[in-house]
């Protein structure tokens, strides 16, 4: 029923690109298309969770060219998990602009991410635009005052600049970090692949490596509440609310567990907080239009649900979501042609909203909302 934002993306590239991962399979069985030391390579061998140990080894190693090779199998069904790892490896090969454009699309998903602001400026000081570089770092700074690293950066930086006419001829190194993001990337790949316990143990690694690194914290927590273990995903949410207090995705995921523990008012607070703090941010309007039809306040219910949908631009799952929830309105008050129109194009949107399965398991709906979605 409820969405957490933070995998809204990769949700949504599964969706779109279905049929061409099809193609590809099929593609991939038929065609051997490498030889590697005379032997083939059959398509079942080439699967990501088989890389993902090898591509990790690989990086550590410092074998960056091959794990580029590897990370070129996957990346067209898994552009956010991979971006930033494609960013560290062309930023350790120096090739700097490159970078820069992996990390331009984790920070589109991460917004204000403090370790990929800080990485852009290294890139930019190795292309030796020092202005860029000092924005960045400034940038990563704000974003966590407790990141030493993007304060010493842009210091360096600042001193190279101003000394740069005298010709110095050595360049400071500038450091960067990897291991959180990376380690929250092989979260993600282990939790697609269904083995939620190594998915957990990356989530958990990349605290290790940077306690007040937030993005794992939620991606733990949506793991514990899709497990329907509520408790323990509240406890990590509190936790990254203590790291920033003003991510719109936060609340977001709040008002999700907290619905989930039938505390409604919480509920439905954490998700006006996540509106106030993004009015633009169309999953917690679309879920404050389910809180409101699960309490029967119809009204809320239609007008949040629209609102999802008014600024909803490109999610489709989202889109199909909302749909179903007006069609369940317009049921209830005996619209029956309306609300069969809403049915139609909601199951047109996402084909999987014909599947109880999914509407159990994945969007948690009620027995008496899938009662009347399926009797439309």
């Amino acid at each position: 029923m409820l969405k957490y934002a933070g995998i809204q993306r990769e949700e949504r590239l599964k969706a779109q690109f279905f049929l061409e991962k099809l193609k590809c399979i099929v593609l991939m069985i038929l065609i051997i298309q490498f030889l590697d030391k005379g032997y083939l390579i059959f398509a079942q061998d080439l699967s990501y969770e088989s890389d993902i140990e090898y591509i990790l080894t690989e990086y550590i190693l410092g074998d960056y060219e091959e794990v580029i090779r590897l990370l070129n199998k996957h990346y067209f069904n898994y552009q956010n998990e991979l971006s930033y790892l494609y960013g560290l490896c062309y930023l350790k090969l120096n090739m700097n602009k490159i970078a820069i454009g992996y990390f331009d699309v984790t920070l589109a998903k991460y917004k204000n991410n403090y370790e990929v602001l800080n990485n852009i400026g290294v890139a930019y000081f190795q292309e030796n635009d020092y202005i860029k570089a000092m924005k960045y770092f400034h940038l990563s700074f704000i974003s966590n005052i407790d990141y030493e690293i993007a304060r010493e950066n842009y210091n360096v930086v600042y001193e190279r600049w101003i000394s740069k006419r005298e010709n110095e001829s050595i360049c400071p190194v500038i450091p960067f970090t990897e291991k959180p993001t990376m380690y929250n990337s092989l979260g993600w790949f282990y939790y697609y692949s269904g083995d939620f316990h190594n998915a957990i143990y990356y989530f958990r690694k990349s605290i290790d490596e940077d306690e007040k690194y937030q993005f794992a914290y939620i991606a733990l927590a949506y793991i514990y509440d899709e497990g329907n273990n509520f408790e323990e995903a509240l406890n990590y949410l509190k936790k990254a609310k203590k790291i920033d207090e003003n991510n719109p995705d936060l609340y977001n995921n709040l008002g999700i567990v907290y619905y989930h523990l039938f505390d409604y008012e919480n509920s439905e607070n954490a998700f006006r907080k996540a509106i106030l703090l993004n009015y633009r941010f169309a999953e917690p309007y679309n879920n404050l239009g389910f809180l409101y039809l699960e309490k029967g306040e119809y009204g809320l219910s239609e007008k949040y649900l629209k609102n999802s949908i008014e600024i909803n631009l490109d999610n489709q799952s989202l889109r199909a979501e909302s749909m179903a929830g007006l069609a369940i309105i317009n049921m209830k008050n005996k619209n029956i042609d309306q609300s069969k129109a809403y049915k139609e194009s909601s199951m047109r949107l996402d084909y999987r909203m014909n599947n109880i399965k999914y509407l159990t398991n994945k969007l948690k709906w009620s027995n008496e909302l899938i009662e009347i979605w399926s009797n439309i």
